[in-house]
């Protein structure tokens, strides 16, 4: 059975500048977990570790980011794990790129990097077993970093590495190195181990399995839990067996509080601290209508985070609510003959109201609908 170990978009060197202080604290984080990777590959004694691209956040890195790698790779080379890597797009391979400045494979004799702009190819007898790849040569491209993956050896195991987009019509742009489910399914491999994208996975097709791993370390707001590799087992008859595992100390979510169901302070703050944690990133999005004892002043929110904020490794509020309109004549809004029109339909639905809950219905769509028009509230 081959054992591999899979991860992507490590971003070692990101920035995180709306952190403010937390910034440098999670860019170390990263730096940990990327170690956590390597010692789980030792441990877990893994035949290969492949790294879909984006390993650095940029081409321009520290010493001390280049020594951690290089020492890393090290690590496995004593335990003959080999490692093979490819640029992505935030590393991507032009002419400032870190892997023509720096000759990792030169001090890491057991690290194979692709570096032909057309898809290449390392085949490790002692394992029958390929590995293809080619890197992102640009940030952006229109060019599928699949193109041209096909088997060339006779290995009982095929194994792809792809930095990219999978194609998903009118979600994913143009030029963001998108590739197809076809592209996956007549390339032949028994696995193709795709970054880029920061959430894990599976994009399998065909008969071909294929797997964003994710990022390993949490990145933005946008990751769906901890930060995860994938652990992949090749049997002898080929059939691919895939683990996440998950290595990620944090993560984030995103709360959503209608303010029409908050009464008082205390309440509000109750919501937004439910399932606090040290380690989690959390954004909080207000809603809808609240009520008149629930004022905020433009200090409001600011003061909300910060005193709430020490509950979490980050906290941001965004305050899209509103307060319902005092007076809902149509006069009240006679330059403004749309929302006018809109209060004359709605209180004549209101007035053919059948019950008082379809009355309530339409009462709150007045007062909500106002507040849209007015650009008060969003949705």
């Amino acid at each position: 059975m081959l054992k591999i170990l899979h991860t992507a978009d490590v971003h070692l060197g990101i920035k995180f500048p709306g952190l403010g202080n937390k910034g440098d604290v999670q860019r170390r984080q990263i730096e940990e977990t990327f170690k956590k990777i390597i010692s789980l590959a030792i441990a877990e004694k893994v035949n290969i570790l492949l790294i879909a691209g984006d390993l650095f956040d940029s081409n321009q890195q520290t010493q001390k980011i280049i020594d951690l790698v290089i020492y890393q790779f090290n690590l496995l080379g004593k335990n003959n794990i080999p490692v093979c890597l490819i640029p992505g797009n935030h590393d991507c391979l032009d002419a400032t790129s870190i892997y023509r400045k720096i000759n990792f494979a030169n001090q890491c004799p057991n690290l194979t990097i692709f570096t032909d702009s057309k898809m290449g190819y390392h085949h490790y007898p002692e394992m029958n077993l390929t590995v293809y790849g080619k890197p992102n040569l640009s940030e952006k491209s229109t060019v599928s970093p699949l193109q041209g993956l096909k088997r060339i050896t006779d290995s009982q195991y095929h194994v792809a590495l792809a930095h990219g987009s999978f194609f998903i019509p009118e979600k994913v742009a143009a030029d963001d190195h998108i590739f197809t489910g076809a592209e996956i399914a007549e390339s032949g491999m028994n696995y193709i181990a795709l970054g880029h994208w920061h959430n894990a996975g599976k994009y399998t097709s065909g008969t071909v399995s294929a797997y964003y791993s994710g990022a390993p370390e949490w990145l933005d707001f946008k990751q769906d839990g901890p930060g995860k590799i994938i652990q992949v087992n090749i049997t002898d008859n080929c059939t691919v067996e895939v683990q996440e595992r998950v290595v990620g100390l944090r993560h984030s979510d995103l709360l959503e509080i209608n303010m029409g169901e908050i009464a008082n302070w205390q309440d509000l703050e109750n919501k937004i601290t439910y399932g606090a944690d040290v380690n989690l990133a959390r954004t909080v999005n207000l809603k809808g209508l609240r009520s008149d004892s629930l004022t905020f002043n433009p200090d409001s929110i600011d003061e909300l985070q910060d005193s709430l904020g020490t509950a979490f490794f980050n906290l941001r509020i965004e305050d899209n609510s509103a307060i319902p309109v005092a007076d809902i004549a149509p006069d009240a809004y006679a330059g403004k003959p749309i929302i006018a029109r809109f209060i004359e339909l709605t209180k004549n639905r209101i007035a053919e109201a059948s019950d008082n809950e379809e009355k309530k219905i339409a009462e709150d769509a007045l007062q909500y609908g106002i507040a849209l028009l007015e650009d008060r509230v969003k949705l």
